[in-house]
């Protein structure tokens, strides 16, 4: 069976706003993604006791959502600040310490390795095993994956 789930190693990056930097990213689940995209629209509403006009407000946080994706998506990196302290992106204040460029960059990394229109396998190679529509474990004996652009057809037996 097709393997649903997030790969946990990580994809390096070589930054092309910071010479010599890098960063780790992580790809986030589907329940992470949508924890990042409701963080985007915070809505609340408010009536007084007596009152015909209702108040209701959108708070629109793009900075809660970077951090938010930082915070969990960048797993590795050598980038450091003026004091040559590494910055740790699990701190909202050493987020918003990035060059903007270099935020930026990431910032791009982080929605590109989400892009599901572009070419991004969910595991680098296939799982022997998985589960039945009964949830039993499968196992299956051998496993070709073509890589794009091969001639090679995928073949399981």
């Amino acid at each position: 069976m097709p393997r649903a789930t997030i790969s946990t190693e990580p994809q390096h990056h070589d930054l092309k706003t910071c010479p010599g930097g890098f960063v780790e990213l992580r790809r986030m689940s589907y329940g992470e993604l949508m924890t990042s995209q409701d963080m985007a629209y915070q809505v609340s509403a408010k009536a007084g006791q007596n009152s015909d006009d209702p108040e209701m407000a959108m708070n629109i946080s793009r900075a809660a959502v970077e951090e938010y994706q930082f915070r969990t998506c960048v797993v590795g990196h050598n980038l450091m600040d003026e004091n040559d302290r590494v910055l740790d992106f699990k701190r909202k204040e050493d987020v918003h310490l990035l060059d903007g460029n270099v935020g930026q960059e990431i910032s791009r990394l982080i929605g590109n390795i989400h892009d599901w229109q572009k070419n991004f396998p969910n595991s680098e190679t296939p799982s022997a095993n998985g589960s039945s529509a009964d949830g039993n474990v499968t196992s299956e004996s051998s496993v070709e994956v073509a890589k794009p652009g091969s001639a090679t057809s995928p073949i399981t037996s």
